[in-house]
């Protein structure tokens, strides 16, 4: 239903139509990329945007997070996501606050930092061990405009570290109803309750306006680039190709889903493969959305020639070395002996090229199949119902707007 984690940034997103994160923190950036890897919003780290000289942090969470957000948006001319988080302990009169980040002085590292919250609490015998995460979250364009939102996570605070996950005081973490620390979780997860998630996620909202009126001054499109849900040959694990099997019960269950998930996405239009799976997640997709999808045969799925309706161990078993090939990414490798990448590929991008280029519309869905987008997209792998946001521009030959 959402992008891969890792792939919501489309693979060759134009820096001018994405959002900074502005933190060089290792552990936040990362943390930032899972928290919206199922949102249209392609992100991009200093490591790419450019260094920021970041203003001096005080003891207040709002005003830390818009300096950052401002400070980023202004310096590197792109809209900037940053926060300022804290954890407060009771038995500590809400410390450390703020200043968690420098708690204990500027020579401790996460663990000394920690080590130092426990001895703090240790000094005071039968304190409140009560505590909260607090993160306020800041985006700011470089005009100036800043929307700000909260979060946070309450627990308690172990009496010894526990776990290797995570970051911070993650290992002393222990949220409410919880007995293992925050640093035992997957982050997928600690992803569902945690503050900076809760704060970040509000803000996408705002995040995706902005990206929206930065295409439309430019004279640019969004594409939703949309696998299909899953087919009676997925279910039993065949290769498809060109065949035609239509969806799996479990697969319109899932193009409900990607439905509700892409209900305030604001699609303009739409428009599908003629096979069958794609064809039918198109329609289910337009009757949720009112949109009526427009078929567009160079969509289909790569000519899987010999391998079409066989499993992937009768592949293996009669055609080991050309699946090597075809899996290793060679882009002129056929599948079974038809159609090879680099030929869907071409295809492919003509079809969304002249989609762009036609198009008067800021968002378009483009329902079409994994081998497609693996072909335009080598990193990317979807699964069935699964999206990728990509800037139209990937599809337009130079020197032609949409």
């Amino acid at each position: 239903m959402t992008p891969p984690r890792g792939a919501a940034s489309p693979p060759r997103a134009r820096l001018g139509q994405s959002v900074v994160i502005a933190t060089g923190n290792p552990g936040k950036v990362r943390e930032f990329r899972e928290i919206l890897a199922g949102s249209p919003v392609p992100l991009v780290g200093l490591d790419t945007a450019g260094a920021v000289a970041f203003p001096e942090e005080g003891d207040d969470y709002t005003l830390n997070a818009i300096a950052k957000a401002r400070a980023a948006a202004q310096q590197l001319g792109l809209p900037a996501l940053a926060d300022d988080s804290g954890l407060e302990v009771r038995g500590l009169s809400g410390g450390p606050g703020p200043r968690s980040a420098r708690y204990g002085g500027p020579g401790l590292d996460a663990a000394g930092r920690v080590a130092h919250l426990l001895d703090a609490l240790a000094a005071r015998p039968g304190s409140d061990r009560r505590a909260r995460f607090v993160c306020v979250a800041a985006l700011a364009t470089p005009a100036g405009e800043t929307w700000t939102a909260r979060g946070e996570c309450g627990g308690r605070i172990a009496e010894a570290p526990e776990g290797d996950g995570g970051f911070g005081y993650d290992p002393v973490f222990v949220p409410e109803g919880a007995r293992r620390s925050l640093a035992c979780w997957s982050a997928e997860a600690k992803n569902r309750i945690s503050h900076r998630a809760r704060a970040f996620r509000a803000l996408l909202p705002p995040a995706e306006r902005i990206l929206d009126r930065a295409a439309l001054a430019a004279g640019g499109t969004r594409i939703w680039l949309i696998r299909h849900a899953e087919s009676t040959w997925n279910a039993a694990g065949r290769w498809q190709g060109r065949a035609d099997p239509p969806l799996s019960e479990r697969g319109r269950a899932e193009a409900g889903n990607l439905a509700g998930a892409l209900a305030g996405a604001g699609l303009e239009a739409l428009f599908a493969s003629d096979l069958a799976r794609a064809a039918q997640t198109a329609a289910l997709l337009g009757a949720a959305l009112g949109l009526d999808a427009q078929p567009v045969p160079a969509l289909c799925e790569i000519d899987a020639g010999r391998w079409s309706g066989r499993t992937r161990a009768e592949i293996e078993q009669d055609d080991a070395e050309a699946l090597a090939r075809f899996d290793g990414g060679d882009p002129e490798a056929p599948a079974g002996g038809a159609e090879c990448r680099r030929e869907v590929a071409a295809r492919a991008r003509h079809a969304l090229g002249e989609i762009a280029a036609g198009a008067p519309w800021a968002r378009v869905g483009v329902v079409t199949h994994g081998g497609v987008v693996r072909s335009l997209f080598p990193d990317v792998k979807l699964g069935n119902a699964e999206f990728l946001v990509v800037d139209a521009g990937e599809f337009l030959a130079p020197g032609e707007a949409p």
